[in-house]
């Protein structure tokens, strides 16, 4: 019996919609763990998929949401904080009472090839949780997931395309290349990965799209799709913090988070995400798509920048 999490969220709401719509698995054998019922995709409840309530940050509901289960596929609690880990800890801790035996976890591709040296905040929790799960006793699969590149514009400097003849300025602390994907092939590979977990025991998994792009690049990108002058502008981090919040870039409430922003761009800028792994195309069965083949659908007019890891960040 395997369990999932998240999947009112992009990633493993995909992960859900790729089981149950390529039958990858028995809908009989699969049940979802969520903090809010109510928002579980429809899809789950057509299919039977019994649901039940756990919340990451209420530990004492994870044991019987878990139970019966012995697969966990475990999502990353939204956050780009490195206190999440407590969460993740608290269901890892949780999966071992409730007789779960493997676990499946989704990081990210910062932190070189073992994925455990880094210097990007976002990815301080991940290497932790990935320390704690390998010490846990379980058996563990790790899913590197690649940036999102529906959310590009984060990175470009908070950029939000309008409908003006205006010049785009994109303003970063850095110019370091990163291996962007589309979210929904990230969440086809991982569901692939999921339903056949044992062919992945104890390994961790790597999934990019097929190149490693800079911002100079997404600027030329942009440039060329939009057919606007675009001018990106390397400043120190000090001077992209400072510009971003006079620029209000961000919300006041979450402009704290633009010191874990900042060291994304040195992670970059080292080299930790930029390594294409064949990973992804094989499980596919075809080539990924990156930034330059999602052009049309990502480079989209007021297109809402997504900043619920933002929401969710601690101080």
């Amino acid at each position: 019996m395997l369990v999932l999490t998240g999947t009112s969220g992009n990633l493993g709401g995909g992960v859900l919609k790729n089981i149950v719509e390529k039958e990858l698995i028995p809908t009989s054998e699969v049940m979802i763990s969520a903090y809010n019922t109510d928002a579980v995709p429809a899809i789950a409840k057509k299919a039977g998929i019994e649901v039940r309530h756990g919340n990451y940050e209420k530990p004492e509901t994870l044991v019987s949401s878990f139970t019966g289960a012995d697969t966990l596929f475990l999502v990353s609690y939204p956050s780009v904080s490195e206190e999440r880990f407590v969460y993740h800890k608290a269901a890892i801790d949780a999966a071992k009472q409730a007789g779960v035996s493997h676990v499946i976890y989704t990081s990210l591709t910062y932190g070189g090839p073992t994925g455990e040296d880094t210097i990007a905040g976002v990815m301080k929790a991940h290497v932790n949780t990935v320390k704690y799960l390998k010490a846990s006793g379980l058996t563990y699969t790790i899913v590197r997931e690649a940036s999102y590149a529906e959310i590009w514009s984060i990175s470009a400097g908070f950029l939000q395309l309008d409908d003006s003849n205006k010049e785009f300025d994109i303003v970063v602390p850095g110019n370091g290349g990163n291996t962007w994907a589309s979210r929904d092939e990230l969440a086809e590979a991982t569901a692939i990965i999921v339903a056949n977990k044992d062919e992945y025991k104890n390994q961790s998994i790597s999934l990019t799209g097929p190149r490693s792009t800079t911002i100079t690049e997404i600027g030329s990108l942009l440039q060329e799709y939009t057919g606007r002058k675009v001018n990106v502008k390397i400043v120190s981090p000090e001077e992209a913090i400072a510009y971003h919040k006079a620029q209000h870039s961000l919300p006041p409430e979450q402009e704290f988070v633009l010191e874990s922003w900042v060291s994304w761009f040195k992670a970059n800028e080292r080299g930790e995400g930029i390594t294409v792994d064949p990973a992804m195309e094989k499980l596919l069965g075809r080539k990924p798509k990156g930034l330059k083949e999602m052009a049309s659908q990502i480079f989209q007019v007021n297109h809402k920048m997504e900043t619920t890891d933002f929401e969710n960040y601690t101080k």
